[in-house]
């Protein structure tokens, strides 16, 4: 991997051993430089009806460069703010009657909040049920179990991550899937954790509604997120959460015709400069080659487990980094202080790290990403 061009794209990389990639990215350096044209062309050409189509058109880039990294029609992405609003066009939008089931995995032991509180908030809006299945230590479930909650509780919406925010574990995405579609489920992916950290193949995966961030593992930026819906008749399935003229093509002057597909859901402006730099983040992030990028992940995280195993008095991964099924989060328990002393110790060493959650247990987590070094890696462990 060209390090002098990593350099150029993290000049982070000057002050601080950054290791918190699983919260937020630093942002490319080219996609910033992409929001910043964007944002003058704006303004220095005239926001003119005319060129502001032109303007919306060309974030269709975006759209492009997403299908082909997670194997989804262009067609089916709309943009939000964030996930969790994305998650939100889902949870408030699908038609749920009192009575109807959504399954969750893990529910507030392992999920994100994000991905677990919008499902059980407007669960109890609506009158619905949530039932939550069983995982174990790595926060996978039984698929028979799974099978038979999904079955028995005649579910309506299957959720869950495709890679757990806190123990990093990626999920058997594509069976849990095949089981919700047999049981005749939609199924919901939260993507977050998973694009530009490991392969996402959505077509293969053939989750009926997906949800993810430009500002985790693919460096883009904070403030866009994406939703994806399979196909106009999973689409449909949505009552769109705002309505605006964006989501409409007009008849007549009193008359309008609500688009099909995602196009529904998104009603008015989005934030277009920042949807050309995400573009412009993933245009990077393929340059330096997906696979190099997960090569090198998962090296520095395998560096940073050797390293915990010359400490096993204070420290302790809580995941099998041998069991198939990981990323290059490393989630730590901390046996002799508080994550959050760690977390404070290290700051104070330029090192970034954070403390996080799984169930009720406070955690050290370690994200490190393609762009970080053996020196960084090493910076960390001489803090510890």
């Amino acid at each position: 991997m060209n390090q002098e061009a990593v350099a150029r794209e993290f000049p982070v990389k000057k002050r601080t051993a950054y290791l918190n990639n699983a919260s937020y990215t630093p942002m490319f350096d080219s996609a910033i430089s992409e929001a910043t044209r964007r944002l003058r062309e704006f303004s220095e050409t005239g926001p003119n009806d005319a060129f502001y189509l032109e303007y919306k058109a060309g974030a269709n880039v975006a759209r492009e460069r997403l299908s082909s990294l997670l194997n989804a029609r262009p067609e089916g992405f709309v943009f939000a703010e964030s996930a969790t609003q994305s998650i939100n066009l889902v949870a408030n939008g699908i038609r749920l009657a009192k009575g109807d089931t959504i399954v969750t995995r893990g529910g507030p032991t392992t999920e994100h909040p994000s991905d677990y509180l919008p499902w059980l908030y407007y669960a109890k809006v609506k009158g619905a049920t949530i039932r939550d299945v069983p995982v174990d230590a790595s926060g996978v479930p039984d698929l028979s179990a799974f099978d038979s909650e999904v079955k028995g509780s005649k579910a309506k919406l299957v959720v869950t991550s495709h890679v757990l925010y806190n123990l990093g574990t990626v999920e058997p995405a594509q069976e849990m899937c095949r089981i919700a579609h047999e049981r005749g489920a939609a199924f919901f992916l939260d993507v977050s954790q998973s694009a530009g950290n490991v392969p996402v193949d959505l077509g293969h995966i053939g989750c009926d509604f997906a949800a993810g961030t430009a500002s985790k593992w693919l460096c883009g930026p904070l403030g866009v997120g994406y939703l994806y819906c399979r196909d106009a008749e999973a689409a449909s399935k949505l009552e769109p959460l705002n309505f605006g003229a964006n989501a409409t093509e007009y008849v007549d002057n009193m008359n309008y015709k609500v688009l099909a597909g995602a196009a529904r859901l998104q009603e008015g402006f989005r934030n277009w400069a920042y949807i050309y730099a995400f573009a412009a983040a993933i245009g990077a992030w393929s340059a330096f080659g997906a696979a190099e990028i997960r090569q090198r992940g998962m090296a520095l995280a395998k560096e940073v487990v050797d390293g915990l195993s010359d400490m096993k008095s204070k420290y302790r991964p809580l995941v099998d980094f041998d069991d198939g099924r990981r990323t290059c989060i490393v989630p730590v328990d901390t046996l002799d202080e508080t994550p959050l002393s760690v977390v404070q110790r290290a700051a104070k060493a330029g090192v970034t790290v954070a403390q996080r959650e799984f169930g009720t247990k406070k955690i050290l987590r370690i994200s490190p990403h393609f762009y970080n070094d053996e020196g960084e890696v090493g910076r960390l462990l001489a803090v510890l």
